[in-house]
C-alpha cells in the first residue's frame, strides 16, 4: 500500500479514526517510495515528493471536515451544503483561528434558523479541530522524515561541495545545496515555501574550502596530462 493510498481510503469516519489511532503509517509509506537517490536531480525531485504529501495531507484534511461535518450536523440543516463545503475546503485556514470558525458559524446558523446557533457552531468546531489533529500528526511525520533526509543529503552535498576534483560551478552548486539542507533539517516546514530551484536561486555564491582528501593525486595528475 503505498502512500497516497493511505489518504484516499479516508472516505468514512471508520477511516479516518483509523489513520487517526496510527498517523506514522503515511511517513513511514512515503519514506518507503524516497529511498535513495544522491545527485542534485534526485534531491530536487524528492523534496518535490515531500512538498507534495504536504499538499495531499491538506486536500485529505478537506475531505475528512466534510466527513465529519455530514456526521455532526445530521439533524441540523441550518448549515447548508454549499457553506459545509465552503468550511471543509477553508478548514486549513482556521488552524489557530478557531475562534473565527466558530462566530462565522454561529452567524450562519442562525440565518439558517438554528434552534441552538451555539451548539451547531459548536459542532463544526469540534469538527475542524479533529480534523486539525489529525493532519497535525501527519505533517509531523512527513517533516520529521523530511529533516531526516535532509540531514543525511547534507553530508553528501558537503562533500561533494569541497571536492577539488570537481569544477568550480559544480562545487559551488553543491555548496548552495548543502547550505539549503542544513536549512531544511533545521526548519523542515521550508519545503512548503517553494521549489528547491527558487530555494538554492536566494543562497549567494560559495566556493567551500576543498577537503584535503580531495587533492589530486599523483595517479590522478598522470591522468589529466
Amino acid at each position: 500500500m503505498g502512500s497516497q493510498h493511505v489518504l484516499d481510503q479516508v472516505q468514512a469516519l471508520s477511516h479516518i479514526a483509523a489513520l487517526a489511532a496510527d498517523p506514522a503509517v503515511y511517513a513511514d509509506r512515503l519514506a518507503d517510495e524516497l529511498a535513495g537517490g544522491t545527485s542534485q536531480g534526485e534531491l530536487a525531485a524528492r523534496d518535490d515528493r515531500l512538498r507534495d504529501a504536504l499538499a495531499r495531507i491538506d486536500a485529505m484534511a478537506e475531505r475528512a471536515m466534510r466527513i465529519w461535518l455530514e456526521h455532526l450536523l445530521a439533524d441540523d440543516p441550518s448549515i447548508a451544503t454549499p457553506t459545509r463545503k465552503v468550511f471543509a475546503s477553508t478548514v486549513v485556514g482556521y488552524a489557530g483561528k478557531l475562534d473565527v470558525l466558530e462566530t462565522r458559524a454561529r452567524d450562519v446558523a442562525s440565518r439558517g434558523g438554528s434552534i441552538d446557533p451555539a451548539r451547531t457552531a459548536s459542532r463544526v468546531v469540534d469538527a475542524a479541530t479533529s480534523t486539525l489533529a489529525l493532519r497535525d500528526a501527519l505533517r509531523r511525520g512527513v517533516l520529521a522524515l523530511a529533516s531526516e533526509l535532509a540531514t543525511a543529503a547534507a553530508a553528501v552535498a558537503d562533500r561533494e561541495a569541497r571536492d577539488r576534483r570537481l569544477d568550480d560551478r559544480t562545487r559551488r552548486a553543491w555548496s548552495a545545496l548543502r547550505r539549503e539542507l542544513e536549512t531544511v533539517a533545521a526548519h523542515p516546514e521550508r519545503i512548503r515555501d517553494a521549489p528547491l530551484a527558487a530555494r538554492l536561486a536566494t543562497w549567494p555564491e560559495q566556493l567551500d574550502d576543498p577537503d584535503p582528501a580531495s587533492e589530486p593525486t599523483f595517479a590522478d595528475m598522470i591522468e589529466l596530462d
